[in-house]
């Protein structure tokens, strides 16, 4: 809330600050085409005062000595820019192509950058609730954690993650995170170590009326957490990455809970300890990761828990899709859809670890208040998009780096219709949602700024006719 209030704030104050729009400054115009032949003459960058070089060079997809026409160049800029801008480096990236005053036909680059802010030292107030929408009912601010997130976003200046959480209160979280992209000098091959415990006192145990039961242990603690895990990372090209997960997860429960769910565990005993494995593919061909109006993203995800190793040990595994297509339509109308798909197969899962409906960005809008178990899920969504607000870039007087000083923002209103379907392969009669088709549809207003923030609100409409305020922090699709 304290995010949202500065935000509101700067937004407000923007307004009435005069500055100047530009996506990208060209000495030599893009708008025409030209098929004239050029070559790529100096590149030189300016504003990297954290990032190396040839981070910076990494993400271009022209180089120095390239002869091509001059309207591929211009594609190929914009592209780089998309590039950089995805890294979640900087703010702001300009590209201004030359003219060689001593060369006939020689275009210079100059690459103009202003970073981010990369260290974090973010303290932690946050709901133990799944989302806010799921707080609001109670109200109840003994549920809530605090502490402290230290985050570097660009160690070394070589855009290596490193990350600590020290989360007390209702919930404990405790982890290390340290994450190096590029460890050869083709900048292909990257790896990563996390490492963490966590302990809970009050858990979900169960599903009825598609909501959540809780079980509340006032003296220890319902849930303790081990895990460590190892990333393994390929990067092709500019828009193709392959992840491979290594991980090992050791849970302890109460045995309350085997009390309350004889399925909470699938498994004998309180305690559980497996490996796990997970590979991602990423196709990503989006102008922006944060808040796309153009391209494509596709994603294949296999996960296997356990290996049948103990009889502690889950023994499942899933595939999971997602593909999500943007396009403008005409003017400032925007069309954006997604579907994602998720199938299990093998031994029953453990109540605590599936994972269908009503979690993270898998949900059907309306039906945020509601969570759909099940073994497979589909899901499709629709936006149609106006740019009430187009985007703008103000400068705040007072604020002496333009790290903060420079921002920008835009307004969306968009109409949506989603449908769900999640599928139980035991039928669970006091959960009426599983194994129904799920239709949400309603009204949005989207704030997009800096710092890859979006704010979303929306008023919806489910099959029950039910409406509901639901209020979220990412793009919607």
């Amino acid at each position: 809330m304290r995010c949202f209030a500065l935000l509101f704030f700067v937004f407000v104050l923007s307004i009435s600050v005069d500055a100047q729009v530009s996506i990208i400054g060209n000495t030599y115009s893009c708008d025409e085409t030209d098929a004239k032949i050029v070559s790529v003459g100096s590149i030189a960058i300016e504003g990297n005062d954290v990032t190396r070089d040839k981070i910076v060079f990494r993400e271009l997809e022209f180089h120095s000595g390239q002869q091509l026409d001059f309207t591929n160049l211009c594609r190929l800029a914009d592209l780089s820019r998309e590039n950089l801008l995805n890294r979640s480096l900087f703010n702001f990236v300009y590209l201004d192509l030359i003219p060689d005053e001593l060369k006939a036909n020689v275009i210079n680059v100059k690459i103009r950058l202003i970073e981010r802010w990369y260290v974090w030292p973010l303290p932690i107030f946050e709901l133990a609730d799944r989302n806010f929408n799921a707080w609001w009912q109670t109200k109840d601010f003994n549920r809530v954690n605090y502490g402290v997130f230290i985050t570097h976003n660009n160690f070394r200046g070589r855009m290596e993650q490193l990350k600590l959480l020290l989360r007390a209160g209702y919930n404990q979280n405790y982890s290390l995170l340290y994450e190096i992209p590029y460890l050869t000098s083709k900048q292909n091959i990257g790896i990563g170590f996390e490492a963490g415990y966590s302990r809970s006192r009050e858990i979900p145990f169960e599903t009825v009326g598609n909501e959540q039961l809780f079980y509340k242990n006032e003296r220890d603690y319902a849930q303790e957490k081990l895990f460590f895990k190892t990333l393994f990372s390929y990067r092709i090209g500019y828009r193709n990455s392959h992840f491979l997960y290594l991980g090992y997860e050791q849970y302890t429960f109460a045995d309350t809970l085997i009390t309350l769910n004889p399925d909470f565990m699938a498994m004998s005993g309180t305690k559980s300890a497996f490996v796990s494995l997970q590979y991602i593919f990423k196709h990503d061909f989006r102008d922006s990761k944060s808040y796309p109006l153009k391209g494509h993203y596709f994603e294949f995800e296999f996960s296997k828990s356990g290996f049948a190793i103990t009889n502690t040990s889950p023994d499942f595994q899933y595939v999971k899709t997602t593909f999500d297509w943007y396009t403008p339509i005409k003017g400032r109308w925007f069309w954006a859809s997604n579907l994602t798909s998720k199938f299990s197969a093998g031994n029953t899962q453990p109540y605590y670890l599936r994972r269908a409906l009503g979690f993270q960005n898998d949900f059907v809008r309306s039906y945020e208040l509601y969570v759909i178990d099940g073994d497979n899920f589909g899901i499709f969504k629709n936006n149609l998009k106006f740019n009430v607000i187009k985007p703008k870039v103000r400068n705040l007087p007072l604020i002496p780096t333009e790290k903060f000083s420079k921002i920008h923002y835009a307004l969306y209103l968009n109409v949506f219709l989603d449908m769900g379907y999640a599928g139980a392969l035991i039928p669970e009669p006091l959960n009426p949602m599983n194994n129904e088709l799920l239709i949400g549809t309603g009204l949005g207003l989207d704030l997009v700024t800096y710092y890859d923030m979006v704010f979303r609100f929306e008023y919806s409409r489910n099959r029950l006719n039910e409406f509901g305020f639901f209020i979220h922090f990412m793009a919607p699709i």
